[in-house]
């Protein structure tokens, strides 16, 4: 060992959601805690930006009035929420490119599609309920439904077209962010019961239903605050050495010496540290088996909502754009107004390999489909591609291929020796959403001070 050296009763890798709620848990008790972060920053997913003196997001941002441990560190912070802005009429583009708008939850779809589309999400919230969250791999079903992706299960039980599309956009474009054919029914059900249902999933007035004044990052921030200097930035982990007497982290410069470990990163992201001795072949295999969606997230910002002034909400659904969702974004003020859109999945792989001109140029003739030409001339273009990300390597969260839940079932949040796992890509209520990282920040810290004793 060289450099600087500390002892500590556990230590924390990964200063997002997950990490520092497992380090904040720890502090509570008692314990000595370190936390080691890579980024220059805390935050993981969740990550601010400045826009016209006020804050938004780059990263995870919606709270929903069922998330129970996102509300609870919320009022424990003192951070408020603010409801999105979803005044006035919604658009969707229908498959021949038309723009319709319409009022409320229900897309305007032809009488046969909408019975297709409510008989589908009927079937998804039947599996769905069969499903416990925390151990989807013992549904009744699993083996069957882990064999089967989930583009054959919409060929096989959704005969409407646009019932089919808007389905795929939804589950795969929205949330799992990869194409429908590279996973598993079960892999999406979990996303579903995760949230309690495809309405709380799928609905934006519950999904989709407030955001943090200060921006998201502000939960980070406030955790970190409390945590003060047993936080660490610029400090990756390369290697952690473990047995059964605790471990050492090496970071550039600094070993810490524990006897617990969280690591607190993305499944995906484990294959960055050197474990000694290595890991077991089944929490490898895991690893490798397991990838993050891809995800490019875009802002632009405008002098004004203009679409306020037309009636328009923002909101916008076209699965068969590459612009296939749109929001308000805008802060509580109103101004500047400020539009949000995700490429996701197969969208965000072709729309990475476009010049930034041309993609910048697509993107906001996406916008312009649905709010009209002002939409072409923002003040300001600001994108992120979360799969360049270093310390993330994509988003919203990581998944299997078909037959991974059942294959590795709870070996997702199986701790090797003094290792415990925590992020939001393993929790089963909140999963791939800040509500999941803080839970499996909590669930972590709980193991460690049962085996602190």
């Amino acid at each position: 060992m060289s450099g600087e050296q500390t002892d500590t009763g556990v230590v924390v890798i990964g200063a997002g959601l997950a990490g520092l709620s497992a380090a904040s848990e720890l502090v509570d008790a008692g314990v000595q805690v370190e936390v080691l972060e890579a980024r220059d920053r805390v935050g993981g997913r969740t990550w601010n930006t400045e826009i016209g003196g006020q804050a938004n997001e780059l990263g995870g941002q919606w709270v929903s009035p069922y998330q129970e441990a996102v509300l609870e560190t919320l009022e424990k912070l003192g951070l408020e929420t603010f409801p999105s802005y979803r005044v006035g009429s919604h658009v969707y583009i229908d498959p021949e490119g038309t723009a319709h708008r319409y009022e409320g939850e229900d897309f305007p779809f032809p009488e046969e599609s909408a019975s297709a589309y409510e008989a589908a999400l009927a079937r998804l919230d039947e599996l769905a309920g069969q499903m416990d969250p925390e151990a989807p791999w013992d549904h009744p079903d699993a083996v069957a439904l882990d064999s089967v992706t989930f583009e054959s299960w919409l060929e096989a039980e959704v005969a409407d077209d646009m019932a089919r599309d808007m389905l795929r956009s939804m589950l795969a474009g929205g949330f799992i962010a990869k194409p429908a054919q590279s996973f598993s029914v079960l892999q999406g059900l979990w996303m579903i019961a995760g949230a309690g249902g495809t309405y709380e999933l799928f609905e934006p007035e519950q999904c989709l239903a407030s955001r943090v004044v200060g921006g998201s990052q502000a939960i980070a921030n406030g955790l970190a605050a409390r945590l003060g200097d047993r936080v660490r930035l610029n400090t990756p982990v390369s290697a952690i050495e473990w047995s059964d007497g605790g471990v050492v982290a090496q970071a550039p410069g600094l070993s810490v010496r524990a006897r617990q470990a969280v690591v607190a990163v993305p499944p995906n992201m484990t294959n960055a540290i050197r474990f000694e001795p290595g890991l077991p072949g089944w929490r490898q295999r895991l690893a490798q088996d397991l990838s993050q969606g891809s995800i490019i997230k875009v802002l632009a910002v405008y002098e004004e909502p203009f679409w306020r002034a037309d009636g328009l909400s923002g909101q916008g659904f076209g699965p068969y754009q590459l612009v296939r969702e749109l929001y308000d974004n805008s802060p509580p003020s109103g101004q500047p107004g400020v539009l949000v859109t995700f490429l996701a999945g197969e969208a965000a792989e072709a729309a990475a390999r476009m010049d930034p001109v041309d993609r910048r140029a697509a993107v906001l003739e996406g916008m312009a489909r649905y709010l009209g030409g002002e939409a072409l001339n923002p003040e300001e273009y600001i994108e992120v591609d979360w799969s360049s990300q270093e310390w993330t390597r994509g988003a919203y969260g990581t998944s299997y291929g078909t037959g991974g839940l059942t294959r590795f079932r709870d070996d997702l949040r199986r701790p090797v020796g003094p290792i415990e796992w925590a992020c939001s890509d393993i929790a089963g209520e909140g999963h791939i959403h800040m509500e999941g990282a803080i839970r499996m920040g909590r669930r972590a810290a709980s193991a460690c001070l049962e085996r602190l004793g």
